[in-house]
């Protein structure tokens, strides 16, 4: 092969085999980017070819006979066109066209001994027996497996829809599609050639423009060997950050801004824009005359280094590997996100300490939730972090300790409110269900029941999915109310508990006595513990006093153990 322009159907002749690097994005086209594809297909008109684009290939090495290359650039539209040539060959043969044979599948898709698509991660096997391959018991184990067979059901759904002649046309007309191909022998110069196309073309993400930033740079500098060697190392490290992105669904432009918070010793204006803080740093070293080539590219390993470190650790707290209770109830809570660099740091310099750091955050977070507090104090703990560099695990107590924008007294007479519910309430609708969640756990424990976890908290399932009840119907049809019990009482917290989704629809508008019956079956022991209690239901003032008695035990609750 040889640069410059040329058609797909010359790019696949010839004993190749096209590798995707494991430094690489996975497969992430979706419908709507399958759509444009097969609708520029279906809309080319007249005798002109269809541009796909641009492709940029590292001409790695031989397999016996045939001619290994690497993807640089172009991967998900090469992917994806052999997804199509999939379908539409499996087609065409189906409808018996004169313009395909068995040497159309063996060009390209598999021709006996090789597929012409390889994967360096773990969805090459799924590729090749799913998706190229004929295997239907498909079994997906990452979201770009999913994609993957999007792709091709999308395909077969829209083909099928096709006549022969339409089918024909627009197999045509890509095999006939010109792209401009790009192909070096070191990757160091592919490097530099990626940066240009990208960087200054489409949109990357903020990651791949740090990844190709990276690698172009090191290909400018004067090393031994050219910079493949620390091209490699910056591969590797992307591979690897990659994989965790994948596996995990991790926002990759949240790390990388809470990275360049915690580690990088940045400005405030840099934290919105960490690509461009990286990109800056380097070029100015590379304008300083008094700073060698070997200390950039020991700056740009140790970039990188520290940014798959930061990806490592950010996962392990998402995904709570130190089994910490307390960042449970964090995530309950919410507000997490201005924290996160925090939470970084502690969990790399003070691991033993993360737990009680957490501990006192959570409780910071609830306050601040009960309040109703706009500001997080992010500021305040950013400016620490770059003045400070390190901090003491309770230093996250400060703004309690302190009584920051009046924290203490505003959460307590939060906690003295008589509406808890509704539109009137100053408390969110997520606090309540926290408050409730948290109070039913310290039932189970106390009678040695499995507390209710996270999962639980946060299930979408219909029939599992926790809604707040009341204890006394908004519109119940056994008890009057009067005016008080509307205002002081029906939406107080001693008129709520937690409940499944599907048990509080069954309960509906059912008296409180009727509602007994369920509450005695349920498995929720804040709402059996009612049960216990025995009052005449169609007495309101008894039920007042119900209401007193309970919010009294559930704020004592609050104060003792959530803030």
């Amino acid at each position: 092969m040889q640069n410059g322009n040329i058609k797909i159907i010359e790019l696949f002749n010839g004993d190749r085999i096209f590798n995707i690097p494991k430094y690489q994005r996975s497969y992430a086209w979706r419908v709507e980017n399958l759509e444009y594809f097969l609708g520029d297909l279906l809309n080319q008109r007249g005798d002109k070819s269809y541009f796909l684009g641009t492709l940029l290939f590292h001409q790695r090495t031989s397999r016996s006979e045939y001619e290994v290359i690497d993807v640089v650039d172009g991967q998900q539209r090469l992917t994806t066109v052999l997804i199509f040539m999939k379908v539409i060959i499996g087609i065409l043969q189906k409808n018996s066209s004169d313009i395909i044979s068995k040497k159309t599948y063996s060009k390209y898709i598999y021709d006996g001994d090789n597929y012409k698509l390889e994967l360096e991660n773990s969805d090459s096997s799924f590729l090749h027996n799913f998706i190229l391959g004929d295997n239907d018991d498909v079994n997906i184990e990452s979201p770009s497996q999913a994609r993957l067979i999007e792709s091709k059901y999308f395909f077969q759904k829209e083909l099928f829809k096709l006549d022969k002649e339409t089918l024909e046309k627009i197999y045509t007309t890509l095999t006939n599609s010109d792209i401009i191909l790009y192909i070096v022998d070191k990757i160091s110069d592919a490097t530099q050639i990626f940066e240009l196309l990208n960087d200054r073309g489409r949109k990357l993400t903020n990651l791949e423009g740090v990844k190709s930033f990276l690698m172009y740079r090191i290909g400018c500098l004067k090393l031994k060997d050219n910079g493949e060697q620390a091209i490699n190392t910056v591969q590797d490290s992307l591979s690897t950050i990659y994989r965790i992105i994948e596996k995990n669904k991790i926002n990759e432009n949240d790390v990388l801004r809470y990275h360049t918070i915690a580690f990088e010793k940045s400005k405030a204006d840099n934290y919105n824009n960490p690509s461009k803080f990286i990109k800056n740093k380097i070029n100015n070293m590379f304008n300083n005359p008094d700073i060698t080539d070997n200390q950039i590219k020991d700056e740009i390993l140790g970039y990188i280094e520290r940014l798959k470190a930061s990806f490592t650790i950010f996962k392990d707290i998402k995904i709570n590997t130190v089994k910490s209770k307390h960042l449970h109830n964090l995530y309950m809570i919410g507000r997490v996100n201005p924290f996160y660099p925090m939470m970084m740091i502690i969990y790399s310099e003070k691991k033993e300490k993360f737990n009680k750091f957490i501990k006192n955050l959570t409780k910071f977070t609830f306050k601040a939730s009960l309040c109703s507090l706009r500001s997080n104090g992010e500021s305040d703990f950013y400016r620490w972090i770059r003045n400070k560099r390190t901090f003491n695990v309770s230093w996250i107590k400060t703004p309690i300790e302190d009584d920051w924008w009046n924290i203490n007294k505003r959460s307590e007479k939060s906690i003295l409110s008589r509406t808890y519910y509704g539109k009137k309430s100053e408390i969110n609708y997520n606090t309540l269900k926290y408050i409730l969640f948290s109070y039913e756990n310290s039932l189970r424990q106390k009678k040695g029941y499995p507390p209710l976890t996270i999962d639980n908290y946060f299930s979408n399932d219909s029939r599992l999915r926790i809604s707040i009840e009341h204890i006394t119907a908004q519109k119940t049809l056994s008890l009057n109310f009067d005016d008080d019990f509307k205002e002081n009482y029906l939406h107080s917290l001693g008129n709520l508990v937690i409940d499944t989704q599907s048990s509080n629809s069954r309960k509906g508008r059912k008296g409180v006595d009727e509602k007994m019956v369920e509450f005695v079956k349920a498995p929720i022991m804040s709402q059996n513990e009612i049960n216990a209690v025995k009052i005449d239901w169609d007495d309101l003032e008894q039920v007042k006093k119900f209401i007193d008695n309970r919010n009294i035990v559930i704020v004592s609750f609050i104060k003792d153990n959530l803030i």
